[in-house]
């Protein structure tokens, strides 16, 4: 570690003189046991390492890892804090991807990433230290505000380190001089963020997740398509290398019909193609990277070439012509399928896929909502609609015993007791519905939230004042009128529903401020 960075001191000497003086002291015991009793855990070995040669570096220094300073331990903690007091409400806010699949833990926020470096808008390096399963504890990676997309840019901080060295010697970087301050960046084009330069780089350094052999030569790919895709990859990337390397694609009521060209995207993670002229998705078998799928209003009907999707976590079939979800069964990832507007009638194929959490269907019908029982392993389910059914059929549904969150949308039922082995819901949100009778939901005991949508007609309302769990009540202003005084505790009605007189506003902020 120490000969590393007296290696890359030296080979940046000239153009970086004043990078040795920017390093601190080196930390003491004292600093480090400190910072490990508030983390709650110990540094990793060569972080501690690197920490015991020196404390970081200063601010206004020419910043080590390519322009990004080299956070001091006590730096260091202001960041971490920042995001582990935030870890609970917002770990898993957003969409996010790793990249290698599977290496990075995919969300926002994670208290076990430690920020080595910042860029001053929020974002990081990191050592991560609770990888996922192909990844290795005190990987460095980048995450932050705007780190949607998270990479592996080292497997260990020495072969971070090496690199540094490797690019300083090799002279692959930038100097970038602003009146008395001198910074330096990655690659020979000249200030390029290097949060934004690991997008193009061939990661992780020095063991890269895929040899250049591997890697399609994109000139000789490009040439080979016709001038409609040649558009298509132009208009979205800045040349057909880029294309290959996006991690997300959206080609949206396009008229496409032929989607051969997206095989090669080996690494794309989002791809969306909703409202075209798809019927077959053969070449979506070689995008075996893919995290989220949106075949949304395509004649698609064949899921086959799927099935060796082993990180699909997401798919969105509504409005296809999709009559067999068997394939379904092989994506041991899947967590939230939408086959609303389909011709599908059996659904107990999923009941193989463990993994599966959010399921959205449309107007089921007896026989559907039979099949739909098989599937304990839901815990949000959507109905928009329902189909020939009667109050007896409906108690299928009673046996997700398992849903902690229902949508129903556009239903007109006489009452919800099909709901009342559902013991474990704590989220109901009911739109443009009608129902006689929702005093069974006073007797669910983990309910907690309540959303009535364009829901003028809810009968026995007053009913809800019965349950000891409802925290949350969202409602039209009648519904919040009726309801206000009927409980012996504050209900949040802090989101309404529908426009209101001022009056009605008053009342409603009285209510709130009281």
């Amino acid at each position: 570690m120490r000969q590393l960075l007296e290696e890359i001191i030296e080979q940046l000497r000239f153009d970086l003189p004043g990078l040795a003086a920017s390093f601190n002291p080196p930390a003491t015991e004292e600093e480090l046991r400190k910072a490990e009793e508030e983390l709650g855990f110990s540094l990793p070995a060569e972080l501690r390492e690197l920490y015991q040669i020196h404390n970081g570096q200063s601010e206004d220094g020419p910043g080590f890892f390519f322009g990004l300073p080299f956070l001091s331990l006590e730096d260091m903690l202001a960041e971490w804090r920042i995001w582990a007091e935030l870890e609970e409400e917002y770990a898993m806010e957003g969409g996010h991807y790793s990249v290698p699949a599977a290496w990075i833990k995919e969300r926002y926020i994670n208290r076990y990433w430690l920020p080595i470096s910042k860029d001053w808008g929020g974002n990081h390096l990191g050592i991560d230290l609770d990888p996922d399963e192909k990844g290795v504890s005190g990987q460095v990676i980048n995450f932050g505000r705007d780190e949607e997309v998270k990479y592996v840019v080292a497997r260990r901080l020495t072969d971070f380190l090496q690199c540094i060295r490797d690019t300083a010697r090799e002279g692959n970087y930038s100097v970038d001089q602003e009146e008395d301050y001198t910074s330096w960046s990655f690659g020979r084009e000249g200030e390029v963020h290097f949060l934004d330069a690991i997008r193009g780089m061939n990661l992780p350094v020095l063991e890269p997740f895929r040899a250049a052999s591997e890697v399609p030569d994109a000139d000789v790919w490009f040439e080979g398509l016709d001038d409609e895709w040649k558009k298509r990859i132009l208009e979205s990337s800045s040349s057909p290398e880029a294309f290959l390397r996006r991690k997300k694609l959206l080609f949206i009521q396009q008229g496409l019909t032929d989607i051969a060209p997206l095989g090669s995207c080996s690494e794309v993670r989002e791809l969306i193609l909703s409202g075209n002229e798809i019927r077959s998705i053969e070449p979506l078998s070689g995008c075996k990277h893919l995290k989220r799928l949106y075949l949304v209003k395509n004649p698609v009907s064949d899921l086959r070439p799927l099935r060796g999707l082993e990180y699909l976590q997401e798919l969105n079939l509504s409005g296809t012509a999709v009559t067999d979800v068997t394939p379904l069964g092989c994506l041991p990832k899947l967590t939230n399928l939408d086959i609303q507007h389909t011709p599908i009638r059996d659904f107990s194929p999923l009941s193989s896929i463990k993994g599966l959490r959010l399921l959205e269907v449309s107007e089921p019908d007896a026989e559907q909502l039979r099949s739909l029982s098989a599937l304990t392993q839901l815990t949000e389910l959507t109905l928009a609609g329902l189909g020939q059914v009667s109050e007896s059929d409906l108690n299928a549904i009673g046996q997700l015993v398992n849903l902690q969150t229902l949508q129903l949308e556009g239903v007109s039922l006489p009452g919800l007791a099909f709901l009342g082995n559902c013991r474990r819901l704590q989220k109901i949100v009911i739109k443009d519905s009608t129902i006689g009778d929702v005093s069974v939901l006073a007797g669910l005991t983990k309910l907690q939230s309540l959303e009535l949508n364009g829901c003028p007609d809810i009968g026995k309302l007053e009913e809800l004042a019965r349950s000891a769990s409802l925290r949350k009540i969202t409602a039209s202003f009648q519904q919040f009128a009726r309801l206000k005084d009927c409980f012996d505790r504050k209900i949040d009605f802090s989101t309404m529903i529908g426009e209101m007189t001022d009056e009605e506003e008053e009342i409603w902020h009285q209510y709130l401020t009281d």
